[in-house]
């Protein structure tokens, strides 16, 4: 039974400096983030001007069909 059993002792890793790159793409990711969140923000935008625009123009619709002038 002995002889199944294994020996897990292991060497400790040496600690090692993260590589310079990834300060590089945390740079990225969180300006590409910043850009998602306007792109976000300009898509709410651009829906708000066309549904007040919609509107708008279903009232003139309205008004139109009723013969008001």
């Amino acid at each position: 039974m002995n002889s199944k059993i294994v020996d897990l002792k292991g060497n400790p890793r040496a600690q090692s400096s993260p590589p310079v790159s990834d300060f590089w793409f945390a740079q990225v990711d969180m300006r590409l983030g910043r850009i998602e969140v306007m792109v976000s923000r300009l898509e709410i935008q651009i829906w708000l001007i066309v549904c007040a625009c919609a509107g708008l123009l279903v009232f003139e619709i309205v008004k139109a069909l009723s013969g008001r002038v």
